[in-house]
Formats: structure tokens, C-alpha cells, sequence
């Protein structure tokens, strides 16, 4: 795939996020309002329980993790098993499948155009935000590239996620529950709705075999520099390694499927 082609295609995506600004504009306006439910939320159970560490965290720790996660979010955030599960159901699956540089990085520059417009829109603004409102501390240069490196492996990995569960539409076309199980699952094991610090130490243990805490809970600790920068890129670029190899393998027998069943 050429950089021509990426572009033209990150430039699509970017164009069609656009086409939903009032739907990004209220999210914009309705963030600050989520932040603020989260700040007294915790500061009634910190002053309910009268300790200053709950699970490893203070209270600023906590209100930074959810800023942090809600930057996370908005610029790992894919929906590219809907796009699959769209053409698919359309028949247009196959304007996917004739580009010369695969249908997979097709849908990957499509959604990084998408990123890129949420980048600016959201997650920009969330951060100023976090900085003015709520102390959000200003890392160093070398903590600051490891969250940035760490978020964009996230990236690719919930990408990876997504359209892996999209391939599931050559089969059964439409997915639309399982979509709604990943967004829940992956926000709950992921960290997004509660530090996983919080969950019992047994479904701790499970998640750190499993690819989601490495979309949101890790690029925030790495930075709250509460694990190792090292270790948590190479754990992220082993998980992407891994998810790719599968959608290489899947993705084969699905337009296989879709060559011979004609859907």
C-alpha cells in the first residue's frame, strides 16, 4: 500500500467523522459534565470510607485515571466491525476486497483518518481539560513518547479486536449483539469503567492473559508511570503480533466464504 493510498483513504475516514460533528460536538460539550459525575462520585466514597488510598490509588490519582481513560478511549475507539458488518450485509464488500493493497489495511487507513479527526475534536480538548480543571500533572519527554507509543499500539490493537469480530459477519452477517458484547467487554476487562486494581485478584490474574487491559488500563498506567514503559510496549507489540496473525488467517477462509457463497 502506497502512502498515496493511505492517505487517500485516512483522508476518507477523516471526512466521514466529519459528517457526525454534531454527534462529536455534544460529546465535546457532555465530557467535561462525565468528568465532573466521576470527581464527586469518588469524593463522597474517599470521604464515605475515610481512607486517602482505595486499591492503590488517592483520590487525584483516580480522577486522572478516568481523564486519562476518556483520552485513551476517544483515540483507540474503533467501529470498523460495523463498516465490515455494513458491506457485507450491502454488497459492497467487494469494493473492499478488489483494492490492491488488501481490504485490511483498506479498513485500517479508514480508520486512522477517523482517529486522527478524534484526536483533534476530543481528545486534545479532553487533555487541555485535565491539565486546567483537574491537575492533571505534566509527564517528561520520555514518559510522554512512552504513553503516546503505548496509546497507538492500543490503537492497533483494538482495531485488530474489532475487525477480527467483523470477519464473524462473512458467516453470520449481521453482528450487531456481539459488537455490543466487545464495546462492554472490552470496557469492562479494559479498565475504562473502574481501575482493574478494583476488580477481586483472581479476575486480575485472568485479564493480564488476555488483550484487553493492554487497550486502555496500560498506555494510562504508563502515565501515572505506575508499571514499566519496556515491558508494557513489548507486551502490547507481542498482542498485536499475535491478533494480526489471526486476522491473516481468518480473513483468508472469510473471502473464501464470500467468493463462494456470492453474499
Amino acid at each position: 500500500m502506497s502512502f498515496c493510498q493511505h492517505k487517500g483513504m485516512a483522508l476518507a475516514g477523516f471526512k466521514i467523522a466529519i459528517r457526525y460533528r454534531w454527534e462529536n460536538i455534544a460529546q465535546v460539550l457532555t465530557n467535561p459534565i462525565s468528568l465532573i459525575v466521576y470527581y464527586f462520585l469518588w469524593k463522597a466514597i474517599y470521604a464515605y470510607t475515610g481512607q486517602e488510598i482505595i486499591r492503590g490509588f488517592t483520590f487525584p490519582d483516580l480522577v486522572h485515571y478516568y481523564v486519562l481513560a476518556m483520552i485513551v478511549g476517544f483515540f483507540t475507539w474503533s467501529e470498523v466491525d460495523k463498516w465490515i458488518e455494513y458491506d457485507v450485509i450491502h454488497g459492497k464488500m467487494t469494493n473492499a476486497l478488489i483494492r490492491p493493497f488488501g481490504f485490511l489495511y483498506w479498513y485500517l487507513s479508514f480508520e486512522t483518518g477517523i482517529s486522527i479527526y478524534n484526536l483533534i475534536v476530543q481528545t486534545i480538548p479532553v487533555f487541555i481539560i485535565g491539565f486546567i480543571f483537574f491537575n492533571l500533572q505534566v509527564q517528561g519527554l520520555t514518559v510522554f513518547l512512552g504513553f503516546f507509543a503505548s496509546t497507538t499500539l492500543a490503537f492497533f490493537i483494538y482495531f485488530g479486536l474489532a475487525f477480527l469480530l467483523g470477519l464473524a459477519a462473512f458467516w453470520m452477517k449481521r453482528i450487531t449483539g456481539l459488537r455490543r458484547v466487545r464495546r462492554i467487554i472490552i470496557g469492562f476487562l479494559g479498565g475504562s469503567f473502574i481501575p482493574l486494581t478494583f476488580f477481586p485478584n483472581w479476575l486480575q490474574q485472568i485479564s493480564h492473559f488476555l488483550p484487553f487491559e493492554y487497550v486502555r488500563s496500560v498506555p494510562i498506567l504508563v502515565y501515572l508511570e505506575r508499571i514499566s514503559i519496556f515491558n508494557a510496549l513489548a507486551t502490547q507489540l507481542i498482542w498485536m503480533i499475535i491478533i494480526y496473525l489471526l486476522i491473516h488467517i481468518i480473513s483468508k477462509k472469510a473471502i473464501k466464504r464470500y467468493a463462494s457463497v456470492g453474499l
